[in-house]
This record gives structure tokens, C-alpha cells and sequence, in this order.
């Protein structure tokens, strides 16, 4: 009975090996979110060049509310085109850029409601579907939303 229960043992442990292949890497659950997390820096803010866009690109829609993407009174919406940032109450454009590792700084010059004129300097990182930006230490996510049909 010893027999039987080692070679079951043993051949428990071949089948589960024979189910890897040796070009497969075995990763564990938190080095996958890790790498979900992952972040790049977007190209610096330009105006915009065509209609195809690169995969980094941050032009788009974004909300801070998924569920209020396609509200035009959402105060969470901004929307990029090149280097026009349209937030809820202001508009801005990107005057200066430093790609950094994982974020681009940008500094904003933008006008608010009632024509006052101030500046913006923030942080942006690109995930797949949102944007982080980061200013005066408060991190804000906005997420992608679905272009219009």
C-alpha cells in the first residue's frame, strides 16, 4: 500500500509539471497587480497632430465618476485635445512639459470662470484607461470614458 501511495504522490507531481511549459514564468497574484499598476509617463502635451493617436495618448474624455462619463454639467469631466485641458469651470493649455520615468510634469496656464488667469503645475501618469493627476500632493484618477458614438 506504501507503494501506491508514493507513485501517486509522485505522479501527482509529474502531471502538475507536465501542465508548465518552460517558456511560461510563473508569476504571483501581487506581481501581477504590481504590474497592473504600472504606470508611464505620457508624451509631453502638444497640440494635436492628425486623427490617429498613440496608444500613450492623452487625448480623450476623462471623468473622475465613470459613472458620469457623457455629462456635460459633470464637475468630475475634463477633456485633452493636444494641449488644450478643458476642466469643469476652466481651461487651460499646456505651456511647459518634463517627461520624467513614470509622469509628466506639465505646467497649465488656464483662465476660470470670470476670466481669471492662473497657473497649474501637475503631475500626469497613464495607465491603460485612466489618468492620474497629481497636484499639490492630492493624486485624482481620471478614468477614460468611451468615445461618443
Amino acid at each position: 500500500m506504501n507503494r501506491f501511495a508514493i507513485f501517486g504522490a509522485v505522479g501527482a507531481t509529474l502531471i502538475t509539471l507536465a501542465g508548465c511549459t518552460p517558456e511560461e514564468e510563473v508569476i504571483t497574484k501581487t506581481e501581477a497587480e504590481v504590474q497592473l499598476d504600472e504606470t508611464v509617463a505620457p508624451p509631453a502635451p502638444e497640440a494635436a497632430s492628425g486623427p490617429v493617436e498613440p496608444s500613450n495618448s492623452l487625448n480623450g474624455v476623462y471623468n473622475l465618476r465613470t459613472t458620469e462619463c457623457g455629462q456635460a454639467a459633470s464637475e468630475g469631466a475634463l477633456t485633452i485635445q493636444g494641449n488644450q485641458f478643458q476642466f469643469y469651470e476652466s481651461q487651460c493649455t499646456a505651456v511647459r512639459s518634463t517627461v520624467g520615468a513614470d509622469s509628466t510634469e506639465t505646467e497649465l496656464s488656464c483662465n476660470g470662470e470670470g476670466g481669471q488667469g492662473f497657473n497649474r503645475l501637475v503631475n500626469l501618469r497613464l495607465s491603460p484607461g485612466v489618468m492620474q493627476l497629481e497636484e499639490k500632493g492630492i493624486n485624482l484618477r481620471y478614468f477614460r470614458c468611451a468615445a461618443p458614438a
